[in-house]
This record gives structure tokens, C-alpha cells and sequence, in this order.
């Protein structure tokens, strides 16, 4: 019966204190932000890897303005895409926004349709960000939805 006491009264002080320097260091509960956001693209290059033609291996490379719901340009994004063994692709890439950078990996389903990012770190007002990015692939300008998710400051 001590050694319960001993470790219930351990477990409360040390949540004390967990809880207690997250109140001192004036840190809060974590910000969401929602941004929509559609795309144009501006270049795009192809590295076609042996064996000829599509297959694993094979590189996109592609860099977009990003727009808001006016049309005037908000930012850009740059992103790489490797092609697995089908119309899948392994990809990386970045957002650059007015406050900072997001950092976004995913495995792209295909050309078309519409598939999550995860968004793995940010810069700027967007440091030490998570969520997700949800495209809407469209020919022309794909649609974006951010759900980022900071920890205040």
C-alpha cells in the first residue's frame, strides 16, 4: 500500500511540474490554420531514368504560383516526385508562403483525383508545423486545403 501511495504522489508532483513549466514558459494550446488555395503551374521537367519511357525511377520536377480565391498570387510551391513500380509516386515538397515555409511528403496516387499530404515541419510562422494538405488534382490548377495545426507561442 506505500509503494502505491509513493508512486500516485510521485505521478501527481511530476504532473505539477509538467504542467506547471508549460504554464510558465506562456506556451498555449495549439493554433489551427485553414487556408484554400488553388495552383499554376509554372515549370515542370521530366528525367526519364533507364529503362526508357515510364517506369520506376523516373523524376518530375515541378514548381507552381500558389493563389488565393482572387487569383492574385500568395506564394509557391516546389516539389519532386520519384515513380514507384506503378502510377504511384514517392514526393517531397515545399510551400513557400508571406510568414515562412510548409514541408509536405506523400505517396501521390496518380496524375489525377484528389490525395492528402502530410505536412512535416515548417519555417518562419509555419516552425514546427503539422497537418495536412488535401489536393484536388484539375487540369490546369489543382485546389489545396491546409489544415495546419501550431503550438502557440
Amino acid at each position: 500500500m506505500r509503494r502505491t501511495i509513493s508512486v500516485t504522489v510521485l505521478a501527481a508532483a511530476l504532473a505539477a511540474v509538467v504542467i506547471g513549466s508549460g504554464l510558465a514558459s506562456g506556451r498555449g494550446g495549439p493554433t489551427s490554420i485553414t487556408l484554400h488555395l488553388t495552383s499554376k503551374l509554372e515549370h515542370a521537367s521530366y528525367v526519364d531514368n533507364a529503362p526508357q519511357g515510364r517506369s520506376a525511377g523516373d523524376v518530375l520536377i515541378f514548381t507552381e504560383k500558389l493563389l488565393d480565391a482572387h487569383g492574385h498570387t500568395v506564394g509557391s510551391d516546389a516539389s519532386s516526385c520519384t515513380y514507384l513500380f506503378d502510377k504511384r509516386s514517392l514526393c517531397s515538397g515545399a510551400y513557400a508562403l508571406a510568414k515562412g515555409r510548409i514541408m509536405v511528403q506523400l505517396v501521390q496516387p496518380g496524375p489525377t483525383g484528389a490525395y492528402t499530404q502530410a505536412i512535416t515541419g515548417g519555417t518562419g510562422r509555419y516552425a514546427g508545423a503539422t497537418g495536412t494538405v488535401k489536393v484536388d488534382q484539375h487540369p490546369g490548377a489543382d485546389q489545396f486545403t491546409f489544415r495546419i495545426r501550431l503550438l502557440a507561442p
